[in-house]
């Protein structure tokens, strides 16, 4: 059977097992999802999976765009810091230098 085209690849279906507001970083699997609309418990949705997003960070770390992102699923936060990436999970790289007091890093998803 040949291959057969599905859809474009900036997005996934997705059936979450709880409520996910707008914005919601999920795992999936190696990459991460954002949800770009709520999805109701059982309801199939979509998640970005490419893109660029402002997720919310943990302080310090490295500041240079290009630096790889990682998330972390319980503070529920990225972080360019090794030593706080406790699951590893790179969720992308930061697209805006972070400064001082920056509560958001700009992440280009899955890279």
């Amino acid at each position: 059977m040949p291959a057969r085209f599905i859809q474009d690849g900036d997005i996934v279906d997705h059936i979450p097992t709880v409520d996910l507001p707008l914005g919601a970083v999920v795992v999936l699997g190696s990459m991460v999802g954002v949800s770009h609309r709520p999805i109701p418990a059982g309801a199939l949705g979509s998640l970005a999976i490419e893109g660029i997003w402002d997720l919310p960070v943990l302080p310090g770390g490295a500041t240079t765009v290009g630096a790889p992102v990682f998330w972390e699923p319980d503070p529920q936060m990225a972080t360019t810091d090794p030593a706080q990436a406790h699951t590893g999970l790179r969720c992308g790289i930061l697209v805006r230098p972070l400064v001082a007091g920056d509560v958001t890093a700009r992440v280009l998803l899955n890279r």
